[in-house]
């Protein structure tokens, strides 16, 4: 059962404008059947879906569902009340472009800390009439067959609750009669809330029509009572696996990867630059190391100082290593606000803060790795070139080891903190709902 008691909620705008969205909202709903919001833009219908899956919170009022309020929970117990007990089917369908059909169901059960079980994608495929479209990219189907899409997602985890916003605002009338069959059909056995424009639409197939106004309930009609009652559903705080976040993540780089490998070209001249300097500085401040005690070290030092001093060699190894952390700043935050619709739909789906930063930060582990990897082969082929052509072989330049240790630990963690940090900022100061609106 959930209860709403005395629910307030309101939003400022960027103006300073206060606008009341939920007003003294009293509610009681069943466990199962179809249950009807409908109002006006701008009534607080959509504001009382994301309240009820925890999208958002409550200024005032409590929000019950078996005795426990929503309002009081943390972030991470509501990042498990939405991963375990609710299923969104949004108007826009919120799917990930890019995953496959397959992709973007399966994280729904990844996510709640079970193993991929194909044979219950195909036959929740099956169930929502996408059989045969495991492979298709969510780019590559209709708009209908994107919100199957996202019914699937929501039924893989056989949650309690199903939150339906708008859900055939988009569709064409075949395919939003077939949509809202289909959300009848599992009302049978689970709560679907739709919010809707159209009272014809709620009539037909609603077991309870209730209308808002002004943030109020102006209506609460009953068509049919629903009486079957279904056992409190334990919400464990599942993890998503590493090898699953490094598919999600690597499969995430797909549509950017013109973007991706430019960064890395930038970021591995930077780090070439940086060896050939270190190797510069290193035989500089030690010759006798590289050459021993010969009649040709002093000759070499001054021929070497006579293209670039020593000073000049520091200021310039400096400038790469500034240049290097810009690079990764700008690439990432760029990639961060790019991928902020993603972050809202792994939140909406219930991913935690730790399942989302384990998505993100293997872009920043690829292009950091394979940076640190092109840039030191380049280095020591252009170093043996060098060493051959002017020096007869004598390994005169030639990779420091330190340096390197140190190329390679900044490439791995200066990304990482870069990633983690921005993606953590993004999530903390805005509200899921607020990530998937601005996005």
């Amino acid at each position: 059962m959930i209860e709403l008691n005395n629910v307030i909620k309101t939003y400022t705008t960027r103006l300073g404008v206060i606008t009341q969205a939920l007003d003294s909202i009293n509610l009681a709903l069943p466990e199962v059947g179809m249950v009807f919001v409908l109002g006006k833009s701008g009534s607080g219908k959509s504001t009382l879906l994301n309240l009820l899956g925890g999208l958002d919170r409550a200024d005032s009022g409590q929000i019950l569902m078996d005795g426990e309020n929503l309002s009081t929970k943390s972030n991470k117990d509501l990042d498990a009340h939405r991963c375990h007990t609710v299923g969104f089917v949004f108007q826009d369908f919120n799917i990930i472009e890019h995953y496959s059909v397959r992709e973007n169901i399966g994280i729904a059960m990844e996510l709640q800390g079970k193993p991929i079980d194909q044979k219950h994608i195909e036959r929740t495929l099956e169930t929502v009439g996408l059989k045969g479209f495991e492979h298709r990219k969510g780019n590559e189907v209709s708009g209908g067959q994107k919100q199957r899409i996202a019914i699937a997602r929501a039924l893989i985890k056989q949650p309690r609750l199903i939150l339906a916003d708008e859900p055939t605002g988009n569709l064409d009338s075949e395919t939003s009669d077939q949509i809202m069959h289909l959300l009848k059909e599992v009302s049978k056995e689970t709560l679907v809330v739709v919010v809707s424009h159209d009272p014809e639409e709620a009539q037909q197939f609603g077991d309870r029509i209730i209308t808002i106004k002004d943030g109020r309930i102006a209506k609460d009609e009953i068509i049919q009572e629903t009486y079957e009652q279904y056992s409190k559903t334990k919400e464990i705080k599942g993890f998503l696996k590493l090898s699953s976040s490094f598919k999600y993540g690597i499969h995430a780089l797909r549509p950017k990867r013109l973007q991706l490998v430019m960064t890395s070209m930038l970021l591995t001249f930077s780090l070439m630059i940086s060896n050939l300097l270190g190797a510069y500085l290193h035989f500089l401040s030690n010759p006798e190391e590289r050459l021993g005690n010969g009649f040709q070290i002093q000759a070499i030092v001054q021929d070497l100082q006579g293209y670039l001093s020593q000073t000049n060699a520091e200021v310039l190894i400096i400038g790469t290593y500034v240049l290097l952390v810009g690079i990764f700043y700008v690439f990432l935050s760029i990639s961060v606000e790019q991928r902020i619709k993603q972050m809202g739909i792994f939140k909406a789906i219930g991913a935690r803060h730790h399942d989302v930063l384990k998505i993100f930060v293997w872009e920043a582990l690829l292009l950091g790795f394979s940076s640190f990897v092109l840039s030191s082969l380049m280095a020591y082929t252009y170093l043996l070139d060098i060493n051959k052509k002017f020096y007869d072989g004598l390994q005169v330049l030639s990779l420091y080891q330190a340096q390197l240790i140190f190329h390679g630990v900044l490439s791995l963690i200066l990304p990482s903190l870069f990633i983690v940090s921005l993606t953590l900022n993004t999530l903390r100061k805005n509200s899921v709902i607020s990530i998937l609106k601005e996005s």
